[in-house]
């Protein structure tokens, strides 16, 4: 069967898959800390690339011993973050036409990120795409990792459409194992600031290099009946 046929629930993420933000991100902790006069080391970018804001934050206060505490860090981060996404961040290519064709043919679409919710709102409703979404979903809310399969199937749940009937469109390998143990198809999709890509790609169910290049293999393969999209075909 088609996409149409083994799905009924799509999550994004939103950094690094839907909006082509992660340069902003990689670079946002080592500008801040240099304009409070502190050099940071050449591995900051990898040593913070896995975690949440919060994680981030701490993690600041305890190598660094910034004058802030963590709540004043992340408002400060947020604040910056805020300008961008309101202004300037775009999304990726063929990100829009993705959600837009999914959505169209009836998949329940949801994002699940660790960025700022005022800052996902933003950047969904200035490139016209915020209301084909019927959940956003954050990992700060719900107290969760994208590690942890239950906060996958809690999304899952938000969509309501069950876990295996759901595929999942993410760049950080930190989430394949969370993805798989759901019971959920893990879609790839390539991003620069991504170190880990050929182990990702290699363990995802579906690799593309942009959404555009997910939605060509859709349109190509996707129709209800079509029996050409088999996970593990397009990496």
């Amino acid at each position: 069967m088609g996409f149409f046929g083994l799905f009924e629930g799509a999550i994004f993420d939103l950094d690094g898959t839907l909006a082509d933000s992660m340069g902003f991100w990689d670079s946002l902790c080592r500008k801040w800390l240099e304009k409070k006069d502190i050099n940071p080391p050449p591995d900051l970018e990898r040593e913070i690339a896995d975690m949440t804001l919060p994680e981030s934050a701490a993690y600041i206060l305890r190598r660094f011993g910034a004058a802030e505490n963590s709540a004043a860090i992340i408002a400060q981060w947020e604040s910056i973050a805020l300008a961008q996404y309101r202004e300037s961040l775009s999304l990726k290519n063929g990100a829009g036409e993705l959600v837009r064709a999914l959505a169209g043919g009836g998949i329940r679409l949801a994002i699940a990120t660790s960025s700022f919710p005022a800052c996902c709102e933003a950047i969904l409703t200035r490139h016209g795409i915020r209301d084909f979404f019927f959940a956003l979903i954050y990992t700060v809310e719900m107290n969760g990792s994208k590690s942890d399969p239950g906060f996958w199937c809690a999304a899952a749940e938000r969509i309501g459409v069950l876990p295996e009937r759901c595929v999942v469109f993410e760049d950080m390998y930190s989430a394949l194992q969370g993805v798989r143990a759901a019971g959920m198809t893990f879609a790839a999709i390539y991003d620069p600031s991504c170190r880990d890509w050929p182990a990702l790609s290699a363990g995802a169910d579906l690799a593309f290099a942009t959404p555009g290049e997910a939605l060509r293999v859709l349109e190509t393969c996707g129709s209800p009946g079509d029996s050409r999209f088999i996970p593990g075909s397009y990496k």
